[in-house]
C-alpha cells in the first residue's frame, strides 16, 4: 500500500501539468467542400506567443471567403506544446 501511495504522489504533478482542450469559437450551418486554415504557435514553458484568437489569420491562411466554424485547440504538457486556431469554410 505504501509503494502505491508513493507512486500516486510522484505522478500527480505530471498529470496536473497536462492540458488538452478545445472550444468552438464560432459556428454556422455546414458548408459542402469546406476548406481549412490553421494558425498555430508552439509553446515552450509558456513562451512562444498566442495565435490570433479572432481567427482572421487562420481564415486568411486557408483562403476562406465564407466561414463555417472557428475552433481553439490547446495541447500542452508542463508548458510545452501548441495552441492553434482552426478555421473551416469555403
Amino acid at each position: 500500500m505504501n509503494g502505491r501511495m508513493m507512486l500516486i504522489v510522484m505522478l500527480l504533478p505530471i498529470l496536473a501539468g497536462c492540458e488538452s482542450y478545445q472550444w468552438l469559437v464560432y459556428a454556422s450551418p455546414p458548408i459542402t467542400g469546406a476548406k481549412q486554415g490553421q494558425d498555430c504557435r508552439t509553446l515552450v514553458l509558456g513562451l512562444g506567443g498566442t495565435p490570433d484568437l479572432s481567427g482572421i489569420e487562420a481564415v486568411r491562411l486557408g483562403g476562406i471567403k465564407k466561414v463555417q466554424s472557428i475552433e481553439y485547440l490547446n495541447n500542452t504538457f508542463q508548458g510545452v506544446g501548441s495552441e492553434c486556431i482552426v478555421a473551416r469554410g469555403e
